[in-house]
């Protein structure tokens, strides 16, 4: 079924209305953006911190401290670890791309309700991309051609999963702002929602 309020809108006046709004850039960059940003920094210094024992305490303002010597490391141990850490952060904002390609099909109806794995709205394009996504990530992150042009680094088995559960996380609070919409059409959440 579609959205339920889609045809009580008015047409678009492309010379007044744009494609996007306020409370698009509100729910874009100040809700979901700010998850997927907070997990990539999480997975960036929690990186630098379990593969080189740097804490984000002596990263924060380390500036001209970051050279040779700085917490026991060598200039090219720090740019690797630097490096590793970037692409973790590149690869947990591909995981959670997953999560808002399923997200943002709807802005009211639950996931569950538009399901994009079978039935009248189903995409089975979505599933052919996230391998895809997976792939370009690797290519990106394990070619060591790709590793000198771009300062990527090959990234720990473990920093391909941890992303996942901030990524159904994303999904979850995405889902109870849909309910809110859904139950509430006249408050707050909903007034903001896209």
């Amino acid at each position: 079924e579609p959205e339920t309020d889609l045809m009580l809108h008015a047409p678009r006046d492309p010379a007044v209305d744009g494609l996007v709004n306020v409370r698009f850039f509100v729910q874009a960059y100040g809700f979901v953006g700010l998850v997927q940003t907070l997990t990539g920094h999480v997975m960036f210094f929690l990186c630098l911190y379990l593969r080189g024992g740097i804490g984000p305490g002596h990263v924060f303002l380390a500036f001209n401290k970051w050279t040779d010597g700085y917490q026991g490391k060598t200039r090219e141990q720090l740019a690797q670890l630097v490096s590793m850490a970037g692409s973790a952060h590149f690869m947990a904002l591909v995981v959670m791309q997953w999560a808002n390609m399923f997200v943002a099909r709807t802005r009211v109806l639950s996931v569950f309700r538009q399901n994009p794995l079978w039935g009248p709205r189903s995409n089975p394009l979505l599933l052919v991309a996230v391998p895809i996504s997976v792939a370009v990530a690797l290519f990106f992150n394990e070619i060591g051609w790709f590793n000198r042009v771009f300062l990527t680094g090959r990234i720990p088995v473990e920093f391909f999963f941890l992303p996942i559960p901030f990524a159904v996380a994303l999904l979850v609070l995405e889902e109870l702002r849909k309910l809110a919409v859904r139950r509430y059409p006249s408050g707050v959440i909903a007034r903001i929602a896209w």
